[in-house]
């Protein structure tokens, strides 16, 4: 590992892995021109990376950031990019979140070919591949179907397009990386309806995190881009599924705000059919963050919040 004094002022590229996807190369851009802008004498290389996640491995533990995470360890790349609810609650021996950047809207969009969601016909089939979305929707619109739903923005686009789903889910937070929001009425989409989903979203949904090695020479040059109640709200929110599971496998979702000094964390545990759905709020200062999120599991638990997760590999 790369951990003395390099390059701080000098030419030599400051190297951030990321995945190859149009989003995740658009996120890495973002950043570099963040960097360059605050720093500019430093250059930044992007180095793309394939993942478990893209090679179609999604039973992997971290599917979409351990390679990432291995290149780090490795000193094959200087800053790590990962969406925070890729990541499993566990950090990695050796590295550390240099900076939590600001959230994004956290909510999720769901698209449809012309009708609002809540009038598509019985049996319609619900594009998605995330169990905390269909629990919660099941429990709204129990008449309709789930089918997993992979591939790149495009991708799920165009399958949508073609019939091969009647809606599907999006995280808002991609669509305006993407640039798609803005120009929706003159985009390849023009002819879909896409509406706000009223539904809790993963745990740092929509926060981008730059991961270091723990004393590198780019920590305290990352450091500066922190958000603190970014960094708040996704420590309560982490620390509240961490009692249920390790990431986007298991049918919970937490989101927390800031507001005067005060987080107030929502946090949801569902049964996968979403029959049971027990919720739960807990506000604190933002000096307790992760004992609010640990609060809120503990409550939730005791209502028997545990036995609506499904037995699994780390479960």
């Amino acid at each position: 590992m790369n951990l003395g004094g390099n390059n701080i002022g000098s030419r030599t590229p400051i190297r951030l892995g990321t995945r190859g996807s149009r989003l995740a190369l658009c996120q890495a851009q973002a950043i570099k021109d963040l960097i360059e802008t605050r720093h500019p004498e430093t250059e930044v290389e992007i180095v793309t990376i394939r993942t478990s996640g893209d090679k179609g491995n999604y039973e992997v533990l971290g599917a979409f950031v351990k390679e990432i995470q291995e290149s780090l360890l490795a000193n094959e790349i200087d800053i790590a990019q990962h969406c925070l609810k890729d990541l499993p609650t566990q950090q990695v021996p050796g590295l550390t979140f240099a900076a939590h950047l600001p959230r994004e809207d956290a909510t999720d969009a769901i698209i449809t070919r012309g009708p609002s969601w809540k009038d598509l016909p019985l049996g319609s089939i619900i594009g998605t591949g995330s169990v905390r979305r269909t629990s919660q929707i099941a429990a709204l619109r129990s008449d309709v179907q789930f089918k997993p739903l992979t591939g790149n923005v495009d991708t799920r686009m165009r399958k949508l397009q073609e019939g091969v789903y009647d809606a599907i889910i999006l995280a808002t937070a991609g669509l305006k990386r993407l640039g798609v929001l803005d120009r929706w009425s003159e985009s390849e989409y023009a002819n879909l309806r896409i509406e706000p989903l009223d539904i809790l979203p993963a745990a740092g949904q929509a926060v981008l995190v730059l991961e270091v090695a723990k004393g590198s020479f780019v920590e305290p040059l990352i450091q500066v881009f922190n958000d603190s109640d970014t960094e708040r709200c996704a420590t309560a929110e982490r620390a509240f599924l961490r009692h249920f599971g390790t990431g986007c496998s298991v049918p919970v979702a937490a989101q927390a705000t800031v507001s005067d000094g005060q987080i107030h964390l929502d946090g949801l545990v569902a049964s996968p059919d979403g029959l049971t759905i027990l919720r739960g709020t807990e506000r604190g200062s933002t000096e307790f963050a992760e004992q609010i999120g640990i609060e809120l599991a503990t409550s939730l638990c005791a209502q028997g919040a545990r036995e609506l997760i499904p037995k699994g590999p780390g479960l």
